[in-house]
């Protein structure tokens, strides 16, 4: 059995009979399970090996995210740069929601690039204001006929 004081390694009981009576934390703290029996140590370990599993997967899962948006912005960067010294105008925005949280990107050689905000439709906002003029325009066609049904 590995030293249960190496941080890395979570004690693995081989037989009910071997459930450890303490659990090395990553922190480097050790909780001592000596005051449980040897079933509720077993039950106390298995719940505890299925957290640090659920854990890692979602260090894994953020760790990708983040290597996505790495290389999404190495690749973005490389492109505005070549089509600016190619002698061109370049804006180019980008919206990435993941594990790790929503990152905005805008980047290029143009006067909007500069101002660095994105417009309400690259962030993926909708628009309201065609709706609000659409309800408008109903509510005036409603009230006159309504005007209108009052003067028959």
């Amino acid at each position: 059995m590995s030293d249960p004081r190496d941080r890395n390694v979570i004690p693995v009981p081989t037989a009910p009979s071997d459930a450890p009576t303490s659990i090395a934390l990553a922190t480097g703290q050790t909780v001592n399970l000596s005051f449980l029996t040897e079933a509720q140590r077993t039950a106390l370990l298995a719940d505890f090996m299925r957290d640090t599993l659920d854990v890692a997967k979602k260090a894994n899962e953020l760790h990708v995210d983040v290597m996505m948006l790495r290389n999404t912005l190495e690749v973005l960067a490389n492109t505005t740069e070549k089509i600016a010294q190619d002698g061109n105008s370049v804006t180019i925005t980008r919206v990435h929601n993941d594990a790790s949280g929503r990152t905005e990107i805008i980047m290029g050689n143009t006067e909007t690039a500069g101002k660095g905000r994105l417009t309400r439709t690259q962030t993926g906002d909708t628009n309201w204001t065609p709706y609000y003029i659409f309800a408008a325009i109903a509510a005036v066609v409603l009230i006159a006929l309504a005007i209108a049904a009052r003067g028959h």
